[in-house]
């Protein structure tokens, strides 16, 4: 664990938010903290909600990296991240290195991410958060290229919160109190629109299902979802944000019954990361052997959509962007490292 007794309101506060599952899901989300010339920061692949009980914080020279990426050197800055290390720092370490705050906490809160997949978010914004001093921040590929677009905005100010299009949240500041508080303040002023509870069907999920290497979801919350004809396209439609692809790939399909389920299997090539089915007024069938990481950002995903007021117009990932996540080395590691702890 990390010893200097300063860190110990930010492990406490990295493990608060990593078990609230409204802030954070699985080996989502990242913390760091600065002290001097070094950043320390959550390690790829690793829990927040473990800050307290194992060492998933790496060390790293802030001044260095903030060099390197001044100097448009990204090589070395890979070499750096990667250099002498048996956990490798978060793919967004460049992007709390530059932001000037001693904590900066980036997290995937529901109810944020409820907000910023919407088109149009920013105009909401400025309703709900007046006096809040924050940033609108276009859509980039995690790591460097969403560092430089951040860069952009502190070049001509200093927010200490920015709304990630299709991502997520990060707030930063030099008191982890503080940074709490506006967390918390910004999770509970997002308004959600609520819905009426249905009870899924158990009887049709188990007849689809049966006899094929699918079940029903372990989380009956996620098939509220099935009762609605919105929130079905809005998950039928595209991908919402990075960890989608990530963790449960970009085909989420609707289908009316065991017939259709074994028509799209017999035509599925690829074995590894099976689609999910969703089946209207019924609810949500899984792969079997889909990892727990996987299963409960799809209930992640279930509680974001029912949140999204009826008719709203979403943006979703092109094809372009899913692809740079499948073809991204550093998310291929955290799933990797994701699956082995």
């Amino acid at each position: 664990m990390i010893i200097n007794k300063e860190l110990d309101s930010f492990l406490r506060a990295s493990q608060y938010v990593g078990s609230d599952f409204n802030l954070t899901q699985g080996a989502g989300g990242n913390t760091s903290f600065k002290s001097g010339n070094f950043l320390f920061i959550k390690a790829s692949g690793y829990k927040l909600s473990d800050a307290l009980k194992k060492n998933i914080f790496v060390k790293v020279n802030c001044r260095d990296i903030i060099d390197k990426f001044n100097k448009n050197i990204s090589e070395q800055i890979s070499f750096e991240l990667k250099s002498n290390q048996n956990m490798k720092p978060s793919i967004e370490t460049t992007m709390h290195a530059i932001i000037p705050h001693k904590y900066v906490f980036h997290l995937h809160c529901l109810n944020t991410l409820s907000l910023v997949i919407q088109k149009n978010f920013e105009d909401k914004l400025s309703l709900i958060f007046p006096n809040l001093n924050y940033a609108v921040v276009k859509y980039r590929m995690p790591g460097l290229s969403l560092t430089k677009e951040i860069q952009k905005i502190l070049e001509k100010r200093k927010p200490d919160i920015f709304f990630l299009s299709n991502h997520g949240l990060v707030v930063a500041g030099n008191y982890v109190d503080d940074v709490l508080d506006k967390i918390n303040e910004i999770s509970n002023s997002i308004k959600t629109f609520s819905i009426k509870k249905f009870e899924h069907n158990s009887n049709a999920l188990y007849e689809i299902s049966k006899n094929s290497i699918y079940r029903p979801i372990k989380y009956n919350e996620a098939h509220q979802i099935s009762f609605s004809k919105f929130q079905i396209n809005v998950l039928c439609s595209g991908t919402l944000f990075p960890d989608q692809v990530v963790f449960l790939g970009i085909r989420i399909l609707e289908i009316q019954n065991k017939n259709e389920l074994d028509k799209v299997l017999s035509e599925y090539k690829q074995k590894i990361k099976l689609p999910i089915f969703i089946i209207p007024n019924a609810g949500i069938i899984v792969p079997n052997n889909i990892s727990s990481e996987a299963e409960e950002l799809l209930l992640a995903i279930s509680k974001i959509i029912s949140k999204i007021p009826m008719n709203t117009e979403i943006n979703y990932l092109t094809k372009f962007q899913e692809n740079e996540i499948i073809n991204s080395n550093d998310e291929k590691y955290r799933l990797k490292i994701n699956n082995s702890i």
